[in-house]
C-alpha cells in the first residue's frame, strides 16, 4: 500500500507539484483574490462549484498544476461526499502524471476530526489502488500513483491535529482490510484455489498476536458433521473444499451473550466462497462466466474485515468468520440436476439448477453458525443473485433479513460509511414455489421473478431463531467499468468499512 500523509501545521508553501481545494459554491460569492485571478476561466468553463465539478489551471504560484474540486452547498457537505469528490480529484492528479499533492484544510471539514482523518486515508489509499500484479514490469514501472500527500493545517488545534492523526492511521487500518479484499476478487482462479485461501486466513492469525486463530474442516470432518450441501457442490472439483472458521478474541472478549441489552456480543461473518462458478452441469454461457472467479467476494470481505481486526486491541466482541471455500465445475463426479442432498440442519434439498450453488453451501455455513457458535447476529455476504443486479443496479446492495434489528444495524453503519445497500422484504409468500418437489425444500423457486427473495427464503430455512442478515453482493462487489468516487475498477472490497463500523459501534 504506497502513499504518506504528511499533517503540516504552518501555511501552505507557495510552490510544489500540485495543490488541490476544496470550492464549495458559496466560496465563489465571497470573490477571494484566488478566485478571481481565474474569473474569466471559471466563467468560460461554467464552474459553479457544484459537487463533483473540476476546474484545472496550469503554472500558478510556482504550482505545475492547481486543481480546484467542487464540493457543492455548504450545509448539505458531509464526509461520504468528500470522499468520493476527493478520490476524482486524485484521480485527474495521478492522469497527469503528478506523484505529490498540497492540501489546505477547509474550515467546513472542521467538525469532525477523527473521521475526516479517515475518509483523507480511505481517499488517498484507495484511490491509489491497482491491481497490476500480472502486468509486464514497464507497464508497473510507468503507473503513478500520489506517493505523498501534505496536508497543511494552521488555523486548527494541537490537540485536534493529535485526533486527526488518529484518523489518519483508522483510514490505513480499513485501507488493508479493503485492498485485501480487493486482491482477492481480483486474483484469477487460476492463481487461487481453496488452500489459498487457507493460507490468507492463516496469515492473518499470525499478524494478529494471538487475538485470531484459524480452523480448518477438510472434507471427511465436514462429511461428519453432515454438510451434505456444501460438500455436493465441491463434488465436481479436482481441488478439495475447505470450511474455514475464524475466531477473533482478545483478553476483553467475554462469554457470548445472545442478548441485546448485552455489551458484549457474538459476531458471526458468513462469506460465499466459491473459488470459480462454472454453473456445474448446468453450465454457464461463456459470457456470464468470464468474471465468475468473482464467486468468493463474499469470503474476500470477511478475510479484509479479520485482516483489520488483527490489529485492533479495543474490539471487546467475539467475531467469527466463517467461509465455505470451494469451486463448482462440471465433471463425472458433479451433483446433477434433481439430485437431493441433507443439510447440516436434516433439511433435504431437491438441486434442480447446479448453478444456484452459493446458496447450498451458505446452508451448511448458518446452519454450522447457529448450532455451533451460539451467535447473537449472523450476517452474511454473497454474490448470490443476478437478480440483484436488475432490481438494484451494480452499485447497491441488497439487504434481507428475519429480524428488524439487525437489519437496522447493518443499515445505520452503511449509513456511516457511504456504502450503498437497500432493504427488500422477506416475503414468505414466495416460499411456496420452492416447496412442492419431492424434498422439503428445492434450491430455486421456479420462474424469472423475485430471485433475489427467493434466495434468501431458501437461506432463512437454515437458520432458527438468530438474527441474521443476507446481503447480496452480486452487484456491488465488482466494477467492471471506470472507477468512480474511492471504488477502482474491479474488486470494490464493498462492507469491509461497513461491517468494521458495525463491529466498533455495536
Amino acid at each position: 500500500m504506497s502513499g504518506i500523509i504528511q499533517i503540516n501545521n504552518q501555511p501552505a508553501p507557495k510552490k510544489g507539484q500540485v495543490k488541490l481545494q476544496l470550492i464549495f459554491e458559496e466560496d465563489l460569492k465571497k470573490n477571494s483574490q484566488t478566485l478571481k485571478n481565474f474569473k474569466d476561466k471559471i466563467q468560460r468553463e461554467d464552474f459553479n462549484g457544484k459537487e463533483g465539478e473540476m476546474l484545472t489551471v496550469e503554472n500558478y504560484e510556482d504550482y505545475q498544476l492547481l486543481v480546484f474540486i467542487g464540493a457543492g452547498k455548504q450545509a448539505e457537505f458531509n464526509l461520504i461526499k468528500y470522499k468520493n469528490i476527493l478520490a476524482d480529484g486524485f484521480r485527474i492528479i495521478t492522469g497527469k502524471k503528478f506523484s505529490e499533492v498540497v492540501m489546505v484544510h477547509h474550515s467546513v471539514c472542521s467538525k469532525d476530526y477523527l473521521n475526516l482523518g479517515k475518509a483523507i486515508s480511505l481517499v488517498l489509499y484507495l484511490s491509489n489502488y491497482r491491481f497490476i500484479k500480472h502486468r509486464n514490469k514497464k507497464y508497473q514501472e510507468k503507473d503513478v500513483t500520489i506517493k505523498q500527500l501534505n496536508y497543511y493545517c494552521e488555523e486548527i488545534t494541537l490537540e485536534d491535529q493529535k485526533i486527526l492523526k488518529q484518523g489518519i492511521e483508522a483510514g490505513r487500518l480499513i485501507s488493508n482490510g479493503v485492498i485485501l479484499s480487493r486482491d482477492l476478487v481480483n486474483e484469477p482462479a487460476s492463481h487461487q484455489h481453496p488452500d489459498d485461501m487457507v493460507n490468507q486466513a492463516n496469515i492473518i492469525a499470525k499478524e494478529s498476536n494471538g487475538k485470531i486463530t484459524v480452523e480448518v474442516l477438510d472434507e471427511k470432518e465436514c462429511n461428519r458433521l453432515g454438510m451434505g450441501a456444501f460438500l455436493a457442490v465441491a463434488k465436481g472439483s479436482e481441488r478439495p473444499a475447505k470450511f474455514i472458521i475464524l475466531k477473533y478474541k482478545n483478553q476483553k472478549s467475554k462469554v457470548k451473550s445472545q442478548n441485546y441489552n448485552s455489551k458484549v456480543k457474538n459476531i458471526c461473518l458468513v462469506g460465499k466462497s466459491i473459488i470459480f462458478d462454472s454453473g456445474g452441469l448446468s453450465l454457464k454461457p461463456s459470457d456470464s462466466m468470464m468474471d465468475m472467479k468473482i464467486d468468493m467476494a463474499g469470503g474476500a470481505t470477511v478475510l479484509g474485515v479479520f485482516k483489520v481486526l488483527a490489529q485492533l486491541d479495543n474490539i471487546e466482541h467475539l467475531v467469527y468468520g466463517i467461509l465455505p471455500v470451494c469451486e463448482n465445475m462440471p465433471s463425472g463426479k458433479a451433483m446433477r440436476p434433481g439430485d437431493i442432498v441433507t443439510a447440516l440442519n436434516g433439511k433435504t434439498i431437491e438441486i434442480l439448477n447446479t448453478d444456484a450453488e452459493g446458496r447450498l453451501t451458505l446452508a451448511d455455513a448458518l446452519s454450522y453458525s447457529e448450532k455451533k457458535l451460539f451467535p447473537d447476529l449472523i450476517i452474511d455476504l454473497a454474490t448470490l443473485t443476478g437478480a440483484c443486479m436488475v432490481a438494484l443496479g451494480k452499485e447497491i446492495t441488497g439487504m434481507l433479513g428475519n429480524q428488524d434489528c439487525g437489519l437496522q444495524l447493518v443499515e445505520n453503519s452503511a449509513k456511516n460509511t457511504g456504502e450503498q445497500l437497500w432493504r427488500l422484504p422477506l416475503y414468505k409468500r414466495y416460499f411456496k414455489k420452492m416447496t412442492n418437489g419431492i424434498a422439503d425444500i428445492k434450491n430455486v423457486g421456479g420462474g424469472r421473478w423475485g430471485g433475489t427473495i427467493t434466495a434468501a427464503l431458501f437461506l432463512n430455512e437454515f437458520i432458527e431463531k438468530i438474527a441474521w442478515v443476507h446481503l447480496d453482493i452480486a452487484g456491488s462487489a465488482y466494477n467492471d467499468e471506470a472507477s468512480y468516487g474511492i471504488v477502482t475498477k474491479g474488486g470494490t472490497g464493498w462492507g469491509v468499512e461497513t461491517l468494521l463500523d458495525l463491529i466498533t459501534n455495536y
